[in-house]
C-alpha cells in the first residue's frame, strides 16, 4: 500500500516540475530581448514566491518529518540522507540567488546586466539541482522508504506535515535538525 506521505511529497514534486519549466523558458527568454520584458519580471516574481513558500516547506516537511523517521534505518551523517540534506541546503542557496537577483532586476533590466546574470547562473543551477534531486528522491529514496516505513509511521509523518505547514514562516531557510 502506498505511503500517504510519500504520494503528498510526489504531488509537490509535480508542481516543482512546472514551476522548473516555466523558470527555464523565462531564462531562455532573456537572450532573445535586451531588456527583460515586464511580464518576465512579474512572471519572474511568482516564480520566487512558489519557492519562497512550497518549495522551502516542501524541504521543511523532508527535513523535518521524513528524514527523522528513515534515521531508524539510514544514519543521517551519511549516506543518502546526507546527500538529501546536502542538496536541500545546495537548493536553498541557490533559490536565494534567483531571490536576490529577482529583488534588484527593476533597478538593472538589461538582460546583459547583473540581475539578469545572477538570475540566469542561479536560476539554471537550480533547475539542474531540483532536476537531479527530485530524480533520486523519486527512484530511491521514497522507494526506500515505502519498503521500511510502517502505516503508523506514514500517519505520524503526515501529522508531522501539517504542525510543519501550520508553523511556517514564508521564505524561511530550510532548517536542518
Amino acid at each position: 500500500m502506498p505511503l500517504r506521505s510519500i504520494e503528498i511529497l510526489i504531488g509537490e514534486h509535480r508542481q516543482v516540475d512546472k514551476v522548473l519549466e516555466e523558470l527555464e523558458g523565462l531564462i531562455d527568454e532573456f537572450l532573445t530581448s535586451p531588456e527583460v520584458p515586464d511580464a518576465a519580471k512579474q512572471a519572474l516574481g511568482k516564480v520566487v514566491d512558489f519557492f519562497a513558500q512550497d518549495l522551502i516547506l516542501h524541504i521543511q516537511k523532508e527535513d523535518q518529518a521524513l528524514f527523522p523517521a528513515l534515521e531508524k534505518f539510514l544514519p543521517r551523517e551519511q549516506g543518502p540522507l546526507a546527500v538529501m540534506l546536502h542538496e536541500h541546503h545546495e537548493i536553498t542557496e541557490a533559490y536565494r540567488g534567483l531571490r536576490e537577483g529577482v529583488a534588484v532586476l527593476d533597478q538593472h533590466p538589461a538582460t546583459n546586466g547583473p540581475a539578469a546574470g545572477r538570475i540566469r547562473d542561479h536560476g539554471r543551477a537550480l533547475i539542474h539541482y531540483l532536476r537531479t534531486h527530485l530524480f533520486k528522491e523519486e527512484r530511491v529514496l521514497f522507494p526506500f522508504a515505502e519498503g521500511h516505513l510502517s502505516q503508523e509511521d506514514d500517519r505520524e509523518i503526515a501529522r508531522r506535515f501539517e504542525e510543519i505547514r501550520a508553523n511556517f514562516l514564508v521564505g524561511e531557510p530550510a532548517r536542518q535538525t
